[in-house]
């Protein structure tokens, strides 16, 4: 590659990051203008918006929270265990049940949010019970799409697992339960945290899976904001999306810290 080439290729790789970093630097430096509609650059510098930051965001975070919490645990269980069974399990028309379990990474989100409304309308019409507007039916509804990550990622773990270890666990007394939760769980943790990462991070992320199965007490921090945005733009929005950025920021340094990126996403990708 000659020396022009190499100048070319870094240009436009820096050109590359400011596109993909500028929005951020607009929506943080807004956060603390004085002025209270989006302007850039800020005229001038202040924390007001920080402290008059709506209750309503601060109820939608945690609903996000507990959400996005409660649909990872049942992801990494639900996926863990089909994982094994797809990889490990010998029975007919396991190719067409795995990849029945992958279909919804192939749907948007849309499709299924339909869905989960019309299953909605279904348990309502059967049972008298609405999982509309609760935050259970917001768990089973971002469930579907989110087991799918903690099964490709913990499948793809499998790849590099050595059984015989599990074997010689069994040779020496240990019993499958043992087994499982001494030797192959751990080695299967890279993996599995992966998936719970993305599923995570798709949970609350949703917004049109939130947007048919949520409301009222039961509305997401990216619903509050869109619903926010489509009737106002005030500097508080960025406020709390400043904050949202800080925090992920925070999180993915820890995880650098205790497990490291690249070996989090090659987890993933195995």
């Amino acid at each position: 590659m000659t020396c022009f080439s190499r100048v070319l290729m870094r240009s436009f790789v820096g050109l590359v990051f400011i596109f993909l970093i500028a929005p951020l630097v607009t929506v943080v430096s807004t956060s603390f203008s004085d002025s209270a509609v989006l302007a850039f650059p800020p005229s001038g510098f202040t924390l007001k918006w920080y402290r008059s930051i709506s209750p309503e965001f601060w109820a939608a975070l945690r609903v996000s929270l507990i959400v996005s919490t409660s649909t990872t645990a049942i992801a990494v269980v639900a996926g863990t265990a089909a994982s094994l069974a797809l990889v490990r399990g010998r029975f007919p028309g396991r190719v067409i049940l795995s990849a029945y379990c992958m279909s919804p990474l192939m749907v948007p989100s849309l499709v299924i949010g339909v869905a989960a409304f019309q299953f909605a309308s279904r348990i309502w019409d059967w049972t008298g019970y609405s999982l509309m507007g609760s935050m259970l039916g917001l768990v089973l509804g971002q469930s579907a799409f989110t087991i799918p990550f903690v099964i490709r990622s913990a499948i793809a773990g499998q790849a590099h697992l050595d059984r015989t270890v599990e074997e010689a666990a069994m040779n020496l007394g240990a019993s499958p339960a043992q087994t499982f939760f001494r030797v192959t769980l751990p080695m299967l943790l890279p993996g599995v945290i992966s998936g719970a990462v993305f599923a995570f991070v798709m949970s609350f992320d949703d917004v049109p899976i939130a947007l048919f199965l949520g409301g009222g007490d039961a509305t997401t921090f990216p619903v509050k904001i869109y619903t926010s945005v489509e009737f106002n733009f005030d500097a508080d929005l960025m406020a709390v999306s400043t904050i949202v950025v800080a925090c992920s920021l925070v999180v993915m340094t820890i995880v650098e810290r205790l497990i490291g990126i690249d070996k989090l996403l090659g987890g993933a990708r195995g």
